[in-house]
Parts: C-alpha cells; sequence; structure tokens
C-alpha cells in the first residue's frame, strides 16, 4: 500500500484568511418553508371571507406566491454576501500567490464549503498553497454556524530551503510579485 509523501498541513502553517458566520435563518429554503406554512394559514382564513379562494388551486397558488415573494430578499442578501465574500478571497489569493489567474467563482467556494476539499494554488507558477474552506463547530444549537477560508502552506518534496521562505512570505502576509523585466 502507497502512503501520500505529502505531508498534511499542521496548524502552524494554515493562515485564516477569511473567517464568516451565517446565522441558522439566513438559509432561503427554510425560509420559504415557514412562509409556506404561514402562506397556507393566511389562505384558509382569507377562505372565510373570499369566495374565489375556496378551491385547492387558489390556495396553492396564494401560498407559493407569498412564500415566493417574501422569500426572494433573503436570496438576494445570500447572492450578494457570496459574491462580496468571493471577492475578499480572491484579492487574498491574489496578493498571496501573485498572480490574476487565480479566481474563485461563487459555486466553487459553496462546492469546497461542501466538500472541504482543498484547491491547490500555484505561487510563481510552482505548487505550495492550498485553499480550504472549513466549517468550524459552534457551541451551542442556536449559535450561527461558523466557517474560514484558509490557506495552508504545503512543503514540497524536495526544495525545504524554498518553502521556509514561501511560508515564512506567506505567514508574514506579504507575497512578492512577479516582476516584469
Amino acid at each position: 500500500m502507497m502512503q501520500n509523501p505529502a505531508r498534511h498541513p499542521s496548524p502552524q502553517d494554515a493562515v485564516t484568511v477569511v473567517s464568516w458566520e451565517r446565522k441558522p435563518g439566513d438559509n432561503p429554503v427554510i425560509r420559504f418553508v415557514l412562509f409556506s406554512i404561514l402562506g397556507m394559514m393566511v389562505a384558509l382564513t382569507m377562505m372565510v371571507f373570499m369566495t374565489g379562494l375556496r378551491n385547492v388551486g387558489s390556495v396553492a397558488l396564494f401560498t407559493v406566491a407569498f412564500a415566493g415573494i417574501l422569500t426572494v430578499p433573503a436570496v438576494a442578501a445570500r447572492r450578494t454576501f457570496m459574491r462580496r465574500l468571493t471577492t475578499r478571497i480572491n484579492d487574498t489569493i491574489h496578493e498571496v500567490t501573485g498572480s490574476a489567474h487565480e479566481d474563485l467563482s461563487a459555486k466553487q467556494l459553496r462546492h469546497l464549503a461542501r466538500s472541504g476539499e482543498a484547491l491547490p494554488l500555484l505561487v510563481s507558477g510552482m505548487p505550495g498553497l492550498r485553499l480550504q474552506v472549513q466549517r468550524v463547530l459552534a457551541v451551542g444549537d442556536d449559535a450561527p454556524e461558523r466557517w474560514r477560508a484558509v490557506i495552508m502552506a504545503v512543503s514540497p518534496r524536495n526544495g525545504i530551503a524554498s518553502f521556509d521562505r514561501l511560508l515564512a512570505a506567506t505567514l508574514s502576509g506579504q507575497a512578492q510579485a512577479p516582476t516584469n523585466g
């Protein structure tokens, strides 16, 4: 059985790039379900006074429209939040790697958060860093969910001296852009 020759980064090799919290009520699917239940109760109450709502199709249409209208702001806020967060992470990736070609999309960020996979990053064309989005368990049932975007330094199989310089530059937060000359 072959073992992976690359070592896993220790916490001292990791730099937290961005951390954020999200409240449990921010999930648009949960909000839609809750507003659907509320919409159903409102429709049943309105059925007493309005004869046009006294069939199943009208109640279903009212319930979906009611929940949809009230859920749209949550969806828009979530998209805006993810775009801003992705922009912050991309800016940090550009600073650390010195390359503007390592852009991350909001869809890729959501995938990294769900799967826990690491995205390898190249520094001046050489591998050595990984971006990982981690879920940090929150204490308490009503606590917000916490997530972190972390850039980890990964030592190469050979060239430890250059890795040490890369790690020092990453930890100090000062990446050097390639010179044009």
